[in-house]
């Protein structure tokens, strides 16, 4: 059984790639043209990044790893890739000219809208999926996916 779990995780990460079914329709969505040849070359974690600045602007960039759940570097090279992409401004803060903040431009708030628009209609799929669970066996469910996202690091803590 925990074979099948960890293949299921395997495809479903396996999916995540920067031509599927999810990003098709995102581009079906949008008259912006910028945003459409963007997204092919777009992360899942920029998507998620740019809907993040989009929930918290103006973000202080030191609080990006923590909302994105990625190290502080990672997120420091999406922010400048990103930025490269003219889909978010990086500026100093106006009260700390020794940090940043980081604010969408009009191709990122339209990016963050399709994000918003995509997690609805995933979120919907997705309880009418778990409609028949009960809402004990959604709760470990919830429990063992937490764990199995873990596992990486707590298997392999040792190696330096």
């Amino acid at each position: 059984m925990i074979d099948d779990i960890l293949d299921y995780l395997n495809q479903f990460i396996a999916r995540d790639g920067t031509d599927d079914l999810e990003r098709r329709w995102v581009a079906q969505q949008t008259h912006n043209a910028a945003v459409q040849a963007l997204l092919p070359h777009l992360r899942t974690r920029d998507i998620r990044i740019v809907a993040a600045v989009g929930q918290h602007q103006p973000l202080p960039q030191k609080k990006l790893p923590m909302l994105v759940g990625t190290s502080q570097a990672t997120a420091s090279r999406a922010v400048s890739r990103l930025a490269d992409n003219e889909l978010l401004i990086r500026e100093r803060m106006p009260d700390n000219a020794k940090e940043w903040q980081l604010r969408l431009t009009t191709n990122g708030a339209e990016l963050a809208r399709l994000k918003g628009l995509l997690d609805e209609r995933l979120h919907q799929a997705a309880l009418q999926v778990a409609s028949h669970y009960t809402p004990a066996e959604l709760t470990r469910f919830n429990q063992l996916l937490g764990e199995l996202l873990q596992l990486s690091s707590k298997t392999f803590q040792d190696i330096d």
